[in-house]
């Protein structure tokens, strides 16, 4: 029964391939290309505003009954 190959690198090497060829510093090491991904927001800016309000809401809510006072104050989280 032969290995089975479940990452792909048992192969030969295939002539002329350069796929991964990347250029070495004076230490050897290779110097890849930089990576600057692009943004990719999860919430709109209206979504944003409208999670915030509902997260103090909810703050408020929560604290509503509270004797003591909380180590915060909503007026940091507010702009």
């Amino acid at each position: 029964m032969e290995k089975i190959d479940t990452q792909g690198m048992s192969g030969e090497a295939v002539k002329g391939c350069t796929d991964n060829v990347y250029p070495h510093d004076a230490d050897g090491n290779p110097i890849y290309p930089s990576f600057n991904p692009p943004p990719l927001p999860i919430f709109s800016d209206k979504e944003r505003a409208e999670l915030k309000e509902i997260m103090l809401d909810a703050l408020k809510d929560y604290y509503l009954g509270e004797k003591t006072h909380p180590a915060w104050t909503l007026d940091q989280f507010q702009e």
